[in-house]
């Protein structure tokens, strides 16, 4: 490839590869409007894909149907709700039921209204945009990525044959960009990515701004004809790759924490967005599971540090969502097993927090409650210690019309090998 190391060739070959592939098109900063947070003409067209939605705006706001929506829009985001709450449920306006983006159905056929208004998704990919009219408003984003003309990722981008790489996109979060901007607040990831490496965050905190890696390995390796960090736009930022992350993988909770100046107990909203490796391994075994089905052993390897314990709880909400053909659940249930007191506690919270049903998650690692007790109710998730677990397995071994999907914390030591059996 020529001119590689050119930064705009760089935005523009990122930018042409998204907005050929399915379920994509290209915009401009101009058609969206940043007060309104929104391309008001995207938004239209997927609205106008959900007929019985569209009359009914009709009907009650004749030729106001979209302003309408964007109102309820902007008054809920100004009031604290999430873009991803909106995504993933939307709301309803005047007794109609807007949806702002239909997820893949997973066990639905190509002639269903779901199908239908799932091919009706349109992410569009906009270079150089503009996010604010405030203090930062000669400033730009590199590119931004909407769905249905809904602002979700941004993205700086530097070129190392500009002498520029990663360090200096961070430094421009952490330093140029307003961490209250009212666009920047309400994205749901911020990227920064150069030839070789990419790293994101959740929050902007100005100089606290805590960036992650997303690296296939510590390097990542090189790519035939193409920069390294092409994983981005060939896999990660593709239509389904990015309509699964929303609907499976970003996580909004609260959590407590405690003030360093005041040592007073606080509670803060934490938006979780996987790692490249944490998303590999959990899309890995669910693919597994689609064709392998219930019955076999998996070994999963990660280093200290890594988030072990979000990505088992990430897999178990999976697990435990998952269906055959005709709608029945793969798995009866799924018990978590652990060993570890302190990362037991850590892991208990972490399947909690992301649960989107409550109820779902049981914990009996403590009190007398049974594990039996357990399999036996409506939780979909149990959290177990080995030493419940192994009361339990004579209960399994008669249960033989049930299916369960056993997680193992620290197969290779933690659990000794009979309990393992």
């Amino acid at each position: 490839m020529d001119n590689l190391l050119n930064e705009t060739t760089f935005e523009e070959h990122i930018a042409n590869c998204l907005a050929n592939s399915d379920l994509y098109n290209q915009r401009t900063s101009e058609q969206f409007d940043i007060e309104k947070l929104c391309d008001a003409e995207m938004l239209e067209r997927f609205l106008r894909q959900q007929p019985v939605v569209w009359t009914k705006l009709t009907k009650r706001f004749p030729g106001q149907e979209v302003a309408t929506v964007i109102r309820e829009y902007n008054k809920r985001l100004d009031r604290g709700e999430s873009i991803l709450t909106i995504m993933r449920k939307g709301f309803t306006v005047s007794g109609a039921k807007v949806k702002f983006c239909q997820f893949k159905p997973v066990l639905e056929g190509e002639g269903t209204d779901n199908y239908r208004l799932y091919r009706a998704n349109r992410f569009s990919i906009v270079r150089q945009m503009r996010y604010s009219t405030g203090e930062d408003s000669g400033n730009e984003l590199d590119m931004c990525i909407l769905l249905n003309g809904i602002p979700l990722f941004t993205f700086e981008l530097k070129n190392e044959g500009t002498d520029q790489n990663y360090t200096h996109g961070i430094y421009q979060y952490k330093n140029n960009r307003d961490p209250q901007n009212r666009m920047l607040r309400n994205c749901l990831v911020h990227f920064v990515m150069d030839n070789q490496y990419v790293f994101m965050t959740t929050k902007l905190n100005g100089e606290e701004t805590s960036f992650l890696p997303f690296n296939r390995e510590a390097v990542n390796p090189p790519i035939e004809d193409e920069y390294p960090v092409a994983y981005m736009w060939q896999n990660i930022l593709q239509a389904d790759s990015l309509l699964d992350i929303l609907e499976n993988f970003i996580k909004r909770y609260e959590e407590s924490y405690e003030d360093k100046e005041t040592k007073e107990q606080k509670k803060r909203i934490v938006v979780i967005f996987p790692r490249f490796h944490q998303l590999r391994a959990v899309r890995k075994l669910r693919q597994l599971v689609r064709e392998e089905g219930p019955g076999n052993n998996y070994l999963v390897q990660h280093s200290a540090g890594s988030g072990k314990t979000k990505t088992m709880a990430w897999l178990a909400h999976q697990l435990a969502n998952m269906t055959n053909a005709d709608g029945t659940a793969i798995f009866d249930s799924i018990i978590m097993v652990t060993d570890r007191i302190v990362l037991n506690r850590n892991m208990a919270e972490d399947v909690v927090n992301f649960e989107t049903t409550a109820g779902t998650v049981k914990d009996i690692r403590k009190g007398s409650k049974k594990l039996a007790d357990a399999l036996n109710g409506e939780n979909r998730i149990i959290i177990s210690t080995v030493q419940k677990f192994a009361y339990a397995l004579d209960y399994l071994k008669h249960e033989k019309a049930k299916k369960y999907a056993i997680i193992v914390d620290e197969a290779h030591t933690a659990v000794g090998n009979e309990a393992a059996k």
